[in-house]
């Protein structure tokens, strides 16, 4: 971008409608657009023009996991209560060494999922971001 490029795009926005406050500066010492010298602004939570592929992916993964976790943990939540329920007026009964040996079986598997996802994520090329992207989309989700 030329200086005269530059100075006609500063001359157009002041124009555009804004008021004197909001007008861009310019100066003699002719300098890029602020867009491409300075980091984003701390306005916005995450930089989204930092952000590469994985970050991205990472979020969305994280994002998803937390909104379905949670949706998960409420239905097993009505389910446990609606058993205790259906228990205590003697509908049925609960075979208390087979129900540990399933969570026992259901904890295995976790492990295994949770060592499978972490693998998938360093598995990424920039994995440090998608780990972060990760983290981020569990704390926003």
């Amino acid at each position: 971008m030329t200086e005269e490029q530059y100075s006609e795009q500063v001359n157009q926005a002041n124009n555009y409608g804004y008021q004197s406050s909001q007008k861009m500066d310019y100066s003699n010492n002719f300098s890029e657009p602020s867009l491409y010298n300075e980091s984003p602004s701390a306005e916005s939570p995450l930089a989204y023009l930092e952000m590469g592929t994985g970050f991205i992916i990472g979020l969305a993964v994280g994002f998803f996991i937390k909104k379905s976790f949670k949706a998960v943990l409420f239905i097993l939540g009505f389910a446990l209560v609606v058993t205790f329920y259906m228990e205590s007026q003697g509908i049925f009964t609960i075979n208390q060494e087979i129900l540990e040996q399933n969570i026992a079986k259901g904890s295995e598997y976790m492990e295994y999922l949770i060592s499978a996802l972490k693998e998938r994520v360093t598995s990424f090329q920039s994995g440090l971001g998608a780990g972060a992207g990760f983290l981020v989309g569990l704390k926003i989700g």
